[in-house]
């Protein structure tokens, strides 16, 4: 784990799924699903589809779906979301700008030892994102919440 850019960012041998299943996207008002199984466009691809139909308080903003964090286990059991190569963004309120195209936390990037991506700290900050993941070959972690961090590495504990 290390600070760059006002951010907490790191790698965990863990994933998405452990993140869900151990109830940490749950506190969080809304989920920014921008890549499921490698397929970066969720809102034109039929998961999307699926995850409006499962749940109708979701919605489309840009490339991805927004999910309730609440739901977010609901939505996720029945259509085996989260299986690796998958992004998501956490906020408590519902963000109004969509993840640019080419910000993104998936394998093989792995942000403990790499540069992280250009834009991640100037979009998190202005959407005002408090948690950033991205698995695939462990999991890839962004927050401005030093503690959030700390959560996230309790999970291979």
């Amino acid at each position: 784990m290390r600070e760059v850019d006002s951010l907490t960012v790191g790698w965990v041998n863990s994933s998405i799924h452990a993140a869900l299943t151990a109830g940490l996207l749950a506190e969080f008002g809304s989920v920014l699903i921008s890549s499921i199984d490698s397929d970066t466009n969720p809102s034109e691809s039929g998961i999307g589809a699926h995850i409006l139909a499962l749940e109708p308080t979701c919605r489309f903003l840009g490339a991805g779906v927004i999910v309730p964090g609440h739901k977010l286990v609901q939505i996720a059991e029945p259509l085996n979301l989260f299986c690796g190569f998958d992004e998501v963004w956490c906020f408590e309120r519902v963000p109004k700008t969509p993840k640019p195209a080419d910000l993104w936390l998936v394998a093989p990037l792995n942000i403990e030892t790499e540069q992280i991506p250009p834009l991640l700290a100037s979009w998190m900050a202005e959407a005002d994102c408090k948690l950033a993941l991205g698995d695939g070959i462990g999991l890839n972690f962004a927050t401005p919440r030093q503690e959030i961090a700390l959560r996230l590495e309790d999970l291979v504990r």
